[in-house]
């Protein structure tokens, strides 16, 4: 179901019950300030949440637990501690937080990887309050199934150095597509 940008008010939220069976939701640009009310929706793979109000991502966890792909593009997330919820979602596989204050942090684009070991497929950016551009291929990019087709690869138990220099190794670990847009 798509909704984007279109007002999507607090009292329309708990009408979703009635799509147990929705695999994803865009609610991109909906004027939302929070996810109260929101039912639990246990089929839900994909959630697009960009360009709202959010700062409060505590219920994502229970109401959509089988949650593999999330996109938080450009809201209100200043703090790592923000996004802590979601490492209660043991599917999710691709995590977008492009444009959030967050991304502004040192250090975020590792802390992101350190934080979320299952995630195969980051978006991260610097926030830039006066970038105009919209690039819809990061969209494309984002939603396609090569995130979730990286854990079925079998990787060797080896170092493994990325563009910016971090190591990633031990027993079991992928090296995650990171991006970072200046």
């Amino acid at each position: 179901m798509v909704f984007d940008g279109k007002q999507v008010p607090p009292s329309v939220l708990p009408g979703f019950a009635k799509f147990q069976g929705m695999e994803k939701l865009s609610l991109i640009d909906c004027n939302l300030w929070s996810l109260e009310g929101m039912p639990r929706l246990p089929n839900l793979r994909v959630l697009m949440l960009g360009d709202n109000h959010l700062e409060d991502l505590s219920l994502i966890p229970a109401c959509f637990p089988n949650l593999e792909k999330l996109s938080i593009v450009g809201n209100k997330l200043g703090h790592r501690d923000e996004l802590e919820p979601l490492t209660r979602l043991p599917k999710l596989r691709a995590l977008d937080v492009e444009g959030n204050e967050l991304c502004e942090i040192r250090g975020h684009d590792r802390w992101m990887v350190d934080t979320f070991p299952r995630v195969k497929r980051f978006i991260i950016t610097a926030y830039d309050v006066d970038s105009d551009e919209e690039d819809n291929d990061d969209i494309s990019w984002f939603l396609s199934d090569e995130a979730m087709d990286a854990d079925n690869e079998n990787e060797e138990d080896t170092d493994t150095e990325d563009d910016e220099g971090f190591v990633f190794d031990g027993p079991g670990k992928s090296v995650p597509e990171v991006i970072t847009i200046d």
